[in-house]
């Protein structure tokens, strides 16, 4: 895209509309609206708290006046139907590529290049089933989400008949992850899983567990000769939250830089630079609960880093999933297949939108002002270079 165009707010996101138009797989007699239409529509009414069909094409019926200060004179406004249709016959690799190509863009702007040992952003990746969008089987997207910038990267559908492992891999070789720490659960603890992101030119942080038992074993021995013989290839890093003023939550690592001492391992996992164990320790009702997680990475050791990124990752849960299903009632929608798809990404570009407003309030009342007030829309959609 052009990014004079994206950089001037509104324009960009009617570039983004128009780019959109380019990929309407309607049948060329029933195009009454354009495309172009469809999709800024909709985005706006997403915007403003509105999911279902019937209600984005009656906020457009009720906003026909708005939509032409930007779209120019409408004979009328699209219905439900044809905004469902457009959406469900809309391919969604293609909304995904120009939904990447859109975000992208600000990603760029809002992620900063990486200092001497820092690094860009830490892009955490995990799946989640889309229990409304149930056909003859159950929805599941993996999805890339940028922990600092705080916005969604992309998203790949997990096919039938297989798992999330192929299709992490697959996202994460197709987005920019340069400089960024690539995060992921237990199952990601793959070879080809570093590989794709060792290639991308970022760095991986993952868990190991029971589906890599020998690396898991190793790390477990290791972590335990280390903290037996301290020595300067092993860091330490505590942390103590009192979260309600009451309660206590103690997190430590213990990092090791020495790969050797995984044994041969080391050479089946040539980009592993750094091990170690995180410990977590809380209240129970009896006794202290105690949890252990064991992780690799190819990042050089640093306890507090690691210990941080960890406690990163979960940003993918709160940041991301929960707002999907919480603040965009993603979960109670019910709309199938392509729409599914696409719709979940109009959501996430949303959620990427009002993330420019800095204010701290919860996403519902943005999009409650979006609705009552139009100056509000309005800034959302024409100021969003001043705003980045």
């Amino acid at each position: 895209m052009d990014k004079e165009l994206f950089g001037s707010g509104t324009h960009g996101l009617l570039d983004f509309a128009i780019e959109i138009s380019k990929h309407d797989n309607r049948i060329d007699r029933c195009k009454k609206h354009d495309g172009r239409t469809i999709a800024f529509v909709t985005l706006c009414a997403v915007l403003s708290g509105f999911r279902g069909w019937e209600e984005i094409g009656e906020y457009g019926k009720c906003k026909q006046s708005l939509m032409e200060e930007y779209l120019g004179p409408l004979d009328g406004m699209p219905s439900h139907d044809t905004i469902s249709r457009f959406f469900s016959l809309l391919k969604p690799e293609s909304f995904e590529g120009v939904y990447r190509e859109w975000i992208l863009e600000i990603f760029r702007l809002r992620s900063s290049p990486p200092k001497d040992g820092g690094y860009r952003d830490q892009i955490a990746v995990d799946g989640k089933e889309m229990c409304g969008a149930r056909d003859d089987s159950p929805v599941r997207m993996v999805s890339a989400y940028a922990v600092k910038s705080g916005i969604s990267l992309g998203q790949k559908k997990v096919e039938e008949k297989t798992n999330e492992i192929p299709a992490l891999q697959e996202l994460v070789a197709e987005l920019d992850v340069s400089g960024c720490i690539v995060t992921a659960d237990a199952m990601h603890c793959q070879k080809k899983t570093c590989k794709a992101i060792i290639e991308g030119g970022g760095n991986f942080f993952l868990f190991a567990k029971g589906n890599q038992e020998k690396l898991k074993q190793a790390v477990k021995e290791a972590v335990e000769v280390a903290m037996a013989h301290p020595r300067n290839n092993n860091d330490r890093y505590k942390t103590i939250d009192k979260p309600d003023g009451k309660g206590w939550w103690i997190r430590q690592c213990i990092a090791v830089g020495e790969p050797l001492y995984l044994g041969r391992l080391h050479k089946e996992w040539p980009e592993l630079h750094s091990f170690g164990i995180i410990i977590s320790e809380r209240p129970g009702e009896k006794e202290v609960i105690r949890e252990e997680r064991y992780f690799i990475t190819s990042l050089k050791m640093n306890a507090e880093l690691f210990l941080q990124t960890a406690r990163n990752h979960w940003a993918v849960e709160n940041g991301l999933h929960w707002r999907l299903d919480v603040d965009f009632q993603e979960d109670k929608s019910r709309k199938k297949k392509n729409a599914a798809i696409n719709f979940s990404l109009i959501n996430k570009m949303a959620m990427a939108i009002l993330s420019f407003d800095k204010k701290k309030e919860p996403l519902r009342r943005k999009r409650q002002r979006a609705a009552l007030k139009e100056e509000y829309l309005k800034q959302l959609l024409g100021k969003l270079e001043e705003i980045l």
